[in-house]
């Protein structure tokens, strides 16, 4: 998990900064939603702020914190089917923030359970494609930036297919390749990957 604790604090960054960014509509707010769905979604808001202020310091080693992150993950997926179609909380924004919320607790399941056995692989071979691997590019600025870490997105010239396929598995590479996408679509948003094998 050792790769992958900048993934936690890089997207618990975005998280808390894009939760703690959206306002609680007042009660009453959206013209179809009853009372009840009013304060049903403010409770739903108030869950994914405190949702977003605990992932820095979520330990995806320790079982009991995982367990409870995972049933935080399935109230916030529930609080949206539920609220969804208020309209306070049915704006971009609103669905961006539950968007963000999903993809993050997908990533991290896939991460601290599907793809921890080969990621163990992965640090005991210690090699030099994965040690140095990192596609979680804080501030790109530059459009040549920009370029650059698209193409080394996964690995130094596409290294981390093959270590990945040798180390493990191709399907754990086709998981891990599905999740890095899914974090670039739908939270990064820098990459093309369309022509991509």
């Amino acid at each position: 998990m050792i790769v992958f604790s900048s993934f936690i604090i890089f997207f618990g960054t975005i998280l808390i900064g894009f939760v703690q960014g959206a306002s609680v509509p007042p009660i009453g707010s959206g013209d179809n939603c009853t009372v009840a769905d009013t304060y049903h979604a403010m409770s739903c808001a108030f869950r994914m702020i405190d949702f977003g202020a605990k992932i820095e310091e979520l330990d995806v080693e320790d079982r009991a914190e995982m367990k409870e992150f995972k049933r935080s993950c399935v109230a916030l997926d529930n609080c949206f089917e539920s609220v969804g179609h208020c309209r306070a909380f049915n704006d971009e924004q609103g669905r961006r923030a539950f968007r963000m919320v999903k993809t993050y607790c997908g990533i991290l399941t896939f991460i601290a359970e599907s793809f921890k056995e080969c990621d163990d692989k992965l640090a005991a071979h210690n090699s030099t494609c994965y040690n140095d691997w990192d596609p979680f590019v804080e501030e790109i600025v530059l459009d040549d930036k920009t370029e650059e870490a698209c193409n080394n997105y996964f690995g130094k010239d596409q290294c981390l297919k093959k270590e990945v396929v040798e180390q493990c598995s191709q399907k754990e590479w086709d998981g891990l390749r599905e999740t890095l996408i899914t974090l670039n679509k739908e939270v990064l948003k820098q990459c093309d990957f369309k022509n991509l094998a």
